[in-house]
């Protein structure tokens, strides 16, 4: 099936002599359209993956905290020192 096509280029060759300037330009031409379709599928599929782990690490913990939960946090540290200042006044009381 696929000789038929060589058996044409052969044709043309006989009557165009330079007719090999069109297969050889038509097949590099092919390969190199080829080739970008690949690489730019495999560098869309690429892309997709690193937006999709990106998505996944910038979950509701890495989000910055808001002024109102620092202000909390502060809070509750402040309450933890004063317990560990009571307790460690009461042990060494107890010595």
């Amino acid at each position: 099936m696929g000789s038929y096509k060589v058996d044409i280029m052969y044709e043309t060759m006989a009557v165009y002599e330079l007719s090999w300037i069109y297969y050889l330009t038509f097949i590099f031409l092919t390969a190199f359209v080829f080739l970008n379709m690949m690489v730019g599928a495999i560098l869309e599929v690429m892309s997709e993956e690193h937006r999709n782990a990106r998505e996944l690490k910038a979950d509701n913990n890495s989000l910055p905290a808001t002024q109102g939960q620092v202000v909390e946090l502060q809070a509750q540290i402040a309450e933890l020192k004063t317990l560990l200042s009571k307790t460690s006044d009461k042990t060494n009381s107890n010595k």
